[in-house]
């Protein structure tokens, strides 16, 4: 990983022309925040510290704060909201925007990782006082600051103190970055490798095994010659005691590894800990390489568990954030499904092991259930939600650990700010795994209209008119006919999430739905649910009999009275007709799995080798996939007829 920032010196700028100007100072930041400091909410978000060096109180009633020196207005401070002498006052760039108590927080957020963001301070006329631009990263719960408070010369504190004295911990800066002379990626056989760093009088360490290095890891004398898959990692650690160590550059190496898919590999000190089974939350990279083993992207950030009843497989999924916390990146920069979608940014990814329908570890696993379900909502453009697909192979610390697949992440702000311009603040994101919470805002306006839905007349136009401004009732029916086409048994009361935007500016106001986990599907897996009827011949209006039992939350509850409207019934059972003589015929449904199995199909014996089982036991799993979808695709439109009486 070579991250390169460019060590010019940091504007911070003050002009003398008032008392505000001489008195007050920008004295400490840091958008490193992981254990520092936490806001009202028992947030770690990012924050500075103004410093009033004077010897009166100042008042800041309408001066303005701003992270863009084009734009220094960003964030009026309200009135009422003054400064001692010899006082600090935090303020946290959470883009929360309000004054609680002596908690202040602005409009905005600090990004240190892309290089041109800080703190801008103005006074009520716009004129810029001071500034402090980030143009090099902290390293995690570091900041920047003025060695004393109130002095000129700033640098790094280790050990920051929002809130109060600048002093101790201090250092001049990171050492320079370490340059590699050959690039991550595939090789058919050794390679060697030169480390060299600008940085005077330092030492670079380095790791072949994943770990980051460390003053304790073998020092940097010569040429590397790296003759099997391994993670190089090296940072430069300087003689000068006032230079802290640099940042860690790390690149995998392939040595004759041969693969059709993309491929992501992750190394860090405890990842191997929490991919077999730890319920930890480790630092680790990401690097991605294209199919043709081309390097496209980098990053650093935090890992956890993904998956429940999964994550008793030996290979479990992991779910991936970014962290600009870290100091090296705030996105993974890539178009990592171009078939999909245009995104190519991503904070948030999953990297998913097919969960319950994993192969060999899930009985009957065909290693692409959830996947499959996902793409054909997807291609069908039904109004849902889902978690875009790419399959692709996974190395831990260079070790090889199979199949995976990078799935877009539904349950996130960076996805509902993209795709809907509805940020964090503005998203009311309800989840139900067994229990029902607020994954972010609040369901206080859901249980209010699902009561209006329930218990008045659907068949008024008022009423429904008046349902359609507040429930995207097109979403409300591809859930159920998605879930009901592919015989879910793990939904309702299990793996469904509902949300809506409240921006007015954005799209997506009213409440919809996103697919979850769909590995129980196509009578693979555990009836969670409680369905009447697992088989290819399962009434698609079965879903009427989950009310109560297997919908605690009442969705089921909602078409049945909504199909008291004749609209709605048209809306229901033609957009089921279409879907039957579209997507969901037996041609573009096994066409569709065909084509994905085949993307997946030449990394299976890798795979097999890896984790066990057998080619033959896979592909036996894969036809009673394909047999399920042929005999369900044939008797669907009879059983529409016969649930909605309608003609055939």
């Amino acid at each position: 990983m070579n991250v390169k920032f460019y060590l010019v010196p940091f504007l911070a700028f003050c002009f003398f022309g008032s008392a505000l100007q001489a008195q007050v100072v920008i004295n400490e930041l840091s958008a490193a925040n992981r254990n520092t400091i936490t806001d009202n909410y028992g947030e770690r978000e990012d924050w500075f510290e103004l410093y009033n060096a004077g010897s009166t109180a100042v008042d800041l009633s309408g001066y303005y704060l701003s992270d863009k020196v084009d734009n220094p207005t960003k964030w009026q401070i309200p009135n009422g909201v003054t400064i001692g002498p010899g006082q600090y006052r935090v303020v946290f760039a959470s883009s929360r925007d309000e004054v609680s108590g002596s908690f202040l927080h602005t409009n905005f957020k600090l990004t240190q990782t892309k290089n041109d963001e800080g703190v801008v301070l103005s006074d009520p006329s716009g004129m810029i006082l001071g500034l402090f631009v980030i143009i090099q990263p902290n390293q995690v719960n570091q900041s920047w600051g003025r060695e004393t408070d109130g002095s000129n010369n700033w640098g790094v504190f280790t050990n920051p103190t929002p809130g109060g004295p600048n002093g101790g911990s201090f250092f001049q800066k990171y050492a320079d970055d370490v340059s590699i002379s050959m690039e991550a990626g595939f090789y058919p056989g050794a390679v060697t490798v030169e480390l060299s760093t600008e940085e005077p009088d330092a030492v670079i360490h380095y790791t072949l095994d994943g770990y980051e290095p460390t003053a304790s890891s073998p020092a940097y004398t010569g040429p590397l010659t790296i003759e099997e898959t391994q993670v190089l990692r090296a940072a430069a650690f300087s003689n000068n005691a006032a230079v802290l160590p640099g940042f860690i550059e790390t690149n995998t190496y392939f040595i004759n590894e041969v693969h059709d898919l993309p491929v992501v590999s992750i190394a860090g000190d405890q990842i191997l800990t929490l991919l077999n089974g730890s319920q930890i939350h480790p630092v680790a990279t990401f690097e991605l390489f294209e199919s043709n083993g081309e390097f496209v992207a980098e990053a650093v950030g935090e890992y956890n568990e993904h998956g429940n009843d999964s994550w008793a497989y030996a290979q479990r999924g992991l779910d991936y954030i970014t962290r600009d916390q870290f100091g090296y990146s705030n996105e993974v920069k890539h178009q990592i499904f171009p078939d999909l979608t245009d995104r190519d940014d991503f904070q948030r990814l999953i990297l998913k092991a097919a969960a319950n329908d994993n192969y060999p570890f899930s009985n009957g696993g065909a290693h692409i259930r959830d996947a499959y379900v996902h793409t054909l909502s997807q291609k069908a453009g039904m109004e849902l939600d889902e978690r875009t697909n790419q399959p692709c192979v996974l190395y831990a610390n260079g070790q090889y650990w199979g199949l995976y697949e990078i799935r877009e992440k539904v349950d996130d702000s960076d996805y509902t700010q993209y795709y809907y311009d509805q940020d964090e603040e503005w998203v009311d994101f309800i989840k139900t795994w067994g229990a029902t919470w607020e994954e972010f805002g609040t369901w206080d306006d859901w249980y209010p209209l699902h009561d209006f839905i329930t218990t008045n007349d659907m068949s008024d136009p008022a009423n429904y008119d008046y349902v359609k401004t507040q429930l995207n009732v097109t979403s409300l029916v591809d859930y159920m006919i998605i879930n009901t086409h592919v015989v879910c048994m793990d939904w309702l009361n299990w793996n469904t999430s509902w949300w809506r935007g409240r921006n007015p500016l954005g799209e997506a106001r009213q409440w919809r739905y996103a697919l979850w986990d769909l590995d129980a599907t196509f009578g693979h897996y555990i009836n969670y649910t409680g369905i009447p009827d697992t088989s290819p011949f399962a009434d698609p209006c079965d879903n009427e009999d989950y009310s109560g039992f297997g919908d605690p939350q009442g969705h089921v509850d909602l078409i049945i009275s909504l199909m008291e409207n004749d609209d709605f019934h048209a809306l229901y059972v033609n957009r089921y007709a279409d879907f039957n003589n579209t997507y969901f015929t037996c041609d573009y449904m096994l066409g569709l799995l065909d084509e994905m199995i085949g993307e997946i199909e030449s990394e299976m014996p890798a795979h097999i080798d890896r984790w066990g089982g057998s080619m033959t036991q896979w592909e036996d799993n894969v036809q009673d996939l394909i047999d399920f979808i042929e005999t369900r695709c044939t008797i669907i439109n009879g059983g529409i007829v016969d649930c909605y009486d309608v003609t055939g």
